[in-house]
């Protein structure tokens, strides 16, 4: 689809308009609801762009509040999965009140949260609804027990099947009613969602015992993965190398999608650039780039995401992983965009000055952290239960991370 910026949304939102040399028009959002837009983008562009950073205020932080998730939270409003204008309106409230509040470089956007499961979902696998007290839908089983079960799935309808046709309702009423440009559902990733339908032992033992049927899935959910990306996007109204939002971050032209990857851990390298990494490049290529996310310790893919050509940036949450992260960081230095992700730590300044002083250089990085009400990030990683004010600890998070910065900048300089 060419975006020719006529989408019903773009004309009632604050943006301009560029031409790519690809023949697209991508609309960038200038101004929301008075606060200045423009200069919190082209942060993030000369973050992918690797642009030498030589100013802590510089570095490109988002700061989530609050989170468009349940888990970790406070209770969502009443009617939030059921009712879009509960949705939209809870995350309207919440960027306005983060813009007039942090001092960071948030750029709004809605986020048509249905959980980690919607493109399982669409496969069969059963959801649990979410409670809205602190827990998010999600998939309670799979739907493939035996190998034989593969070759019965078929490709998923998106106006039909699972909880698609639940995304695209309250993608529309946001498109129409909202002043927010609209992102992607979370779309996971293919090998996370294939250990959803088959389960993690069988998909693992499988990959030795029944590699065809395995390939053959991955094949189909990669299909579905790229379909559905478009499908959403064509409703938006958003180009295919370009995003509103991609896991609480926009992104620049040339970044057109994200998967969430959790699972590379669990699995070889080598089992990891025979199953999966083709497909990635695949959808990497179809929207022109893409970010990759995972959390914890994948220092075995490092070779494996690096050498994929269509990624633009890998998105990490350490999880007071330090030494893993020096490592990240120096593999993908110059060549891959590093995202910090991370909730956010109950020390900031303890946990950002260990992750960042000692690295040679910060430029081509962005941290892209989300504040949850009840749970924190200890010292070394570990997940603490805490009550605290969300917008204070993103302002403790900003003032932590850029005097981090200002360390390396002031070695580097001297």
């Amino acid at each position: 689809m060419r975006y020719n910026g006529a989408s019903k949304q773009s004309k009632r939102l604050r943006i301009k308009q560029i031409h790519t040399s690809g023949g697209d028009w991508v609309a960038y959002l200038t101004q929301w609801r008075g606060f200045d837009i423009a200069t919190r983008q082209r942060k993030i562009e000369n973050a992918f762009a690797h642009k030498k950073l030589t100013r802590p205020e510089d570095f490109p932080l988002i700061i989530n509040t609050p989170c468009y998730f349940g888990f970790g939270n406070d209770p969502m409003p009443a009617g939030y999965w059921e009712k879009p204008e509960v949705m939209v309106r809870y995350q309207e409230e919440g960027f306005l009140r983060h813009l007039q509040t942090v001092d960071d470089d948030t750029v709004p956007y809605f986020m048509p949260w249905f959980g980690t499961g919607v493109i399982a979902s669409a496969f069969g696998c059963k959801v649990k609804p979410a409670t809205g007290n602190g827990d998010d839908p999600g998939i309670c089983a799979a739907c493939v027990q035996t190998p034989a079960d593969i070759a019965r799935l078929k490709i998923p309808d998106p106006a039909r099947d699972g909880d698609m046709p639940r995304v695209l309702r309250v993608i529309q009423y946001a498109a129409r009613h909202s002043d927010l440009p609209v992102g992607l559902t979370d779309m996971n990733s293919p090998l996370c969602t294939a250990a959803q339908i088959c389960g993690y032992e069988n998909l693992f033992l499988w990959m030795y015992d029944e590699p065809e049927a395995i390939h053959d899935l991955l094949d189909m959910i990669t299909e579905c993965f790229i379909n559905w990306t478009r499908v959403q996007k064509q409703m938006i109204g958003e180009p295919p190398g370009q995003s509103n939002g991609l896991q609480g971050l926009w992104s620049p032209t040339g970044v057109g999608v994200w998967m969430s990857d959790d699972d590379l851990v669990s699995i070889g390298a080598e089992l990891y650039a025979a199953f999966v990494v083709p497909r990635y490049e695949r959808i990497l290529e179809a929207f022109t780039g893409g970010t990759l996310h995972y959390c914890g310790v994948g220092t075995h893919q490092l070779d494996n995401m690096y050498g994929m050509n269509h990624l633009r940036a890998v998105n990490n949450s350490p999880m007071g992983q330090f030494t893993h992260f020096r490592k990240l960081a120096d593999k993908m230095r110059g060549k891959h965009t590093v995202i910090i992700q991370d909730g956010a730590p109950l020390n900031p300044e303890t946990y950002y000055d260990r992750l960042l002083s000692d690295l040679p250089d910060v430029s081509g990085m962005i941290l892209a952290t989300f504040v949850e009400d009840n749970l924190a990030l200890g010292d070394d990683g570990q997940t603490l239960m805490v009550h605290r004010n969300a917008l204070e600890v993103a302002n403790g998070v900003a003032r932590s991370v850029r005097k981090a910065v200002a360390k390396v900048l002031a070695r580097n300089a001297g």
